[in-house]
C-alpha cells in the first residue's frame, strides 16, 4: 500500500496523486492481461460444456468461485466489493460463452 503525504494544509500533494492514479493504470494493464486469459480459459470451458451437452450456467461452479475469491480478500471491508467484482466477470464468462454458442450454430 502507497504512503500518502499531505501539505501543510491536509490536502494531497499533486505528485502523490499522479503516483497513485499511476499505480491504478499499471494494475489495470495487469487486470486486462490477466482477464484476457481467463476468457481463452472460458473459451475451453465453453467447448467441453458443449462436448459434455451442459448447459453454460452451473450455479454450484459460480458459487465455489464466489466464495473461494471473497475468502482470499484480506480485507474484510472490500469482501463485498471483490464478490460483487467477481459475479460481473462470471456475467460476462457467461455471455461470452453464449455469444461463442451463437457463432458457431451460426458456422
Amino acid at each position: 500500500m502507497m504512503e500518502t503525504k499531505d501539505n501543510a494544509t491536509g490536502a494531497w500533494q499533486p505528485n502523490e496523486l499522479t503516483a497513485a492514479r499511476q499505480q491504478i493504470n499499471d494494475i489495470d494493464d495487469q487486470l486486462v492481461r490477466l482477464l484476457a486469459q481467463r476468457f481463452e480459459a472460458v473459451t475451453k470451458v465453453n467447448e467441453a460444456k458443449k462436448t459434455a451437452n451442459l448447459p453454460i450456467m452451473d450455479h454450484g461452479r459460480e458459487d465455489q468461485v464466489l466464495d473461494r475469491v471473497t475468502g482470499n480478500d484480506p480485507n474484510p471491508e472490500t469482501r463485498a466489493y471483490m464478490r460483487h467484482i467477481f459475479a460481473t466477470i462470471m456475467k460476462n464468462s457467461r455471455d461470452y460463452q453464449d455469444y461463442l454458442t451463437k457463432i458457431n450454430r451460426n458456422h
